[in-house]
């Protein structure tokens, strides 16, 4: 876990000399707080892990005056009594948000080492959308302020007490209306001043509060188990590289789960029911893998994952080979189900013209029929293409590069 920004500057310092004739930039996450920030954040993570391009960016006269008075007013709330007084310090304000990101996306043009960052490694990440009319200021002006407001969105959520998209699962763990509270608050603002403790590094201070209160919230589900490539899914996505898949209808069967609603229960009944069809669809060579998606999601605050548990199934009960099984255990709704394991079919060398498959039962994939609408919605966007439905319980889909944008207003799945 990185404990202290200024540590984070001075590592970046000695190693950026090697990275600074080809403008690039090591971004591999190196503890859970890392890849937080990288998965909701991406492009002032970016900025994060190069600190001299980042000081040559703020040390504008109108950057410098903004972090002054941003790092002055979270200074002051020293004297707050009350919540409104927090969220205020903690949060950026909507004029900052609208300067900071006009400011830094206007450098581009005479930047040479920020156009290549933009040009080269952000909008190549597809993480805030496909570039199609844009230019690359308009991507990475577009990017900032949405890093900016998901930031302000976690501290309303998880400061505020503000319901997010699904209260009953994602909700804030404390009383924000008892006093003790505030004395909380209080110490998550000192903390942040041991990393944040000049107004040259404020431009991370709204960031670092956003990470430190999705943690005392226990909230970093979205860090957990990473990097799963090199972890739980290593075995499996070494085995990808070697598999035929001519052989088999299908590249993958993705498994909807079913979380448990009683407190203690690593897995439903209707995981267990599931996971068996992935097993048989699996021993009939339907497709060499299968997804099992998942996080920690029912019942509130559980500590089983639920791909993992399902995993353990298919492994104990059912016999299926860990080479052959990749999880996701993120995912918190159908919608990022299908959303992330695109996102696998995308990064793990599965081939791009073969359908894949999702099994579930009847009454779920009559949903996932009909869940075009409700991506829209939440995600802004269609993360995979539907073919046919060739049983009761299963349907085809194919991955859209689109899976890879970045959804602001779900911070433990982005």
């Amino acid at each position: 876990m990185i404990k202290n920004i200024r540590k984070i500057f001075l590592l970046a310092l000695g190693i950026c000399c090697l990275h600074i004739s080809k403008g690039q930039v090591n971004d591999r996450p190196t503890g859970p707080q890392d890849w937080l920030i990288k998965k909701n954040y991406y492009a002032s993570y970016l900025l994060l892990k190069d600190p001299v391009l980042t000081q040559e960016l703020v040390g504008s006269k109108p950057i410098a005056q903004v972090l002054e008075k941003r790092f002055e007013r979270f200074v002051m709330s020293t004297n707050c009594r009350d919540l409104s007084c927090y969220l205020n310090a903690f949060k950026w304000q909507d004029e900052e948000i609208d300067l900071l990101a006009e400011q830094l996306a206007g450098q581009l043009s005479h930047h040479q080492k920020l156009e290549k960052l933009v040009q080269s490694t952000l909008i190549p990440s597809m993480t805030y959308g496909l570039l199609q009319h844009e230019t690359a200021k308009s991507y990475f002006k577009k990017a900032l302020q949405q890093d900016l407001k998901a930031m302000n969105y976690v501290v309303d959520v998880y400061a505020g007490g503000k319901k997010p998209n699904y209260p009953l699962i994602d909700s804030i763990s404390f009383d924000v209306k008892r006093p003790a509270y505030l004395r909380l608050l209080d110490d998550v603002r000192q903390d942040i001043l041991k990393d944040i403790s000049t107004s040259k590094t404020a431009f991370f201070m709204t960031m670092m509060t956003a990470v430190r209160l999705l943690e005392v919230n226990e909230r970093w589900d979205a860090a957990q188990l990473e990097p799963l490539i090199e972890l739980e899914n290593r075995k499996a996505y070494e085995a990808v590289k070697s598999t035929d898949f001519a052989s088999y209808p299908y590249s993958l069967l993705l498994t909807l789960g079913a979380g448990p609603e009683v407190y203690g229960q690593p897995i439903s009944p209707g995981g267990m029911l599931r996971a068996r069809m992935a097993a048989r669809s699996y021993f009939e060579k339907l497709a060499p893998f299968i997804v099992l998606s998942g996080g920690k999601v029912h019942p509130y605050k559980t500590h089983f994952i639920e791909a993992i548990e399902m995993k353990k199934y298919l492994i104990e009960v059912m016999g299926v080979p860990e080479e052959a099984i990749l999880i996701d255990p993120h995912a918190r709704h159908t919608t990022t189900n299908l959303r992330n394991t695109a996102r696998i079919l995308l990064n793990y060398g599965f081939p791009k013209d073969k359908w894949a498959i999702v099994n579930s039962s009847k009454a779920h994939i009559d949903a996932v029929e009909k869940m075009g609408d409700r991506c829209m919605r939440e995600l802004g966007y269609v993360p995979y293409s539907l073919g046919k439905r060739i049983s009761d319980v299963i349907i085809e889909f194919k991955a859209k590069e689109e899976a890879y944008t970045i959804d602001p207003d779900e911070p433990l799945d982005p």
